[in-house]
């Protein structure tokens, strides 16, 4: 009796262990620390040869959204004019104006093409309608000018060309003079051409050439504009300004923006624990060792292995589902992924795993 007792008790022991072990389910959730960055970030920048680096990024993705670069001719005197009602609060709105960068070498072009453009409607309408007298004299005057300036700037650039390739004058100021004299030159053959129209009248050909010319130049001015529309830096979204005091590595920053509203969480897990996290796994966030819960939700995973402490790890990127506006850029939070219920035996294996695969 006492063998056939010891024997019904230890089936029942095993029975109530196979039970515990297939029946019984324990929630499972894997704990980690993780990095709170926002959605969307614009940073706005100047290199150190001068230029203005626009980028949007997208973290979720991990890539730049937008890319753009203001660059400026060489000699060109650009100043950037920073909007102060914007950096004196926190927020911007979609479209506030942060700056406004100026170029003078852009405005004298304008100015030029506006000129010009001017002159040849002007040489149309004599063309169509004949002149009178006092209008062939100021041509005349318009001519002798040109012609003045013109052989000045000349004279100019012949006695910079040999400084210039002795080095003693920059390239730059080369340039511009240059850049001068066949402006200068342009504008003398216009008037020339003036002057011709008013004094022996313009053959249809001549007439079909100005139109060809003022066409060319309303195209000019619209891409001149344009170019000068750009320069009005405005924000591209809604959000929150950056202020941090550590410098960047390889640029200076004018600003950088988040979208606070739409934050997320990267969280390091173990390979082997990734298995058991798919999309739309809940995530508890807790900031430092406060009690409060806020909610995130799986959206994505790395397809990449980090080492960290010499162990293979893997990134998961949960949103952060409930007030956002709680959590700052790059602040560590304590995070726990709720992977479910399983079997206590699944239980144990999995906490084997922790043990002898780390």
């Amino acid at each position: 009796m006492n063998l056939l007792f010891r024997l019904s008790l230890v089936f029942l022991v095993l029975t109530a262990l196979v039970a515990v072990a297939v029946y019984i389910e324990i929630p499972y959730n894997i704990n980690t620390r993780g990095v709170v960055l926002p959605v969307r970030e614009w940073q706005l920048s100047r290199l150190p040869d001068g230029t203005i680096l626009n980028t949007e990024k997208n973290n979720l993705t991990n890539r730049i959204s937008y890319y753009s670069v203001l660059e400026f001719q060489r000699g060109d005197h650009a100043e950037f004019i920073t909007n102060e009602k914007v950096f004196s609060g926190n927020t911007i709105n979609r479209g506030d104006t942060i700056g406004h960068i100026r170029s003078y070498e852009e405005e004298r072009r304008l100015l030029a093409l506006t000129s010009q453009l001017g002159e040849q409607k002007r040489l149309l309408r004599v063309s169509l309608s004949g002149e009178k007298q006092e209008e062939i004299n100021a041509a005349k005057e318009k001519l002798v000018l040109a012609e003045k300036e013109y052989e000045t700037q000349k004279k100019l650039v012949a006695r910079m060309k040999n400084l210039h390739e002795n080095g003693v004058i920059a390239d730059e100021t080369w340039e511009l003079a240059l850049n001068d004299y066949l402006v200068k030159e342009q504008n003398m053959s216009i008037a020339r051409s003036v002057m011709d129209v008013v004094s022996t009248g313009a053959k249809p050909e001549e007439v079909d050439l100005i139109r060809t010319n003022i066409n060319s130049f309303q195209r000019q001015i619209e891409q001149t504009e344009k170019r000068i529309d750009a320069f009005n830096i405005l924000a591209p979204f809604s959000g929150t300004i950056i202020r941090q005091q550590a410098p960047e590595p390889d640029n200076e920053s004018i600003i950088r923006v988040a979208d606070l509203e739409k934050m997320m969480v990267t969280l390091p897990v173990d390979l082997y624990q990734l298995a058991y996290i798919e999309n739309g796994t809940d995530v508890n966030l807790r900031i430092n060792s406060r009690r409060r819960i806020y909610n995130a939700k799986v959206i994505d995973s790395d397809n990449t292995v980090h080492f960290i402490d010499q162990r293979q790890n893997v990134f998961v990127t949960a949103i952060v589902e409930e007030q956002p506006e709680r959590f700052l850029p790059n602040m560590l939070v304590n995070a726990e992924i709720v992977c479910g219920k399983v079997s206590t035996w699944d239980y144990l294996k999995r906490m084997f795993k922790v043990v002898f695969e780390n």
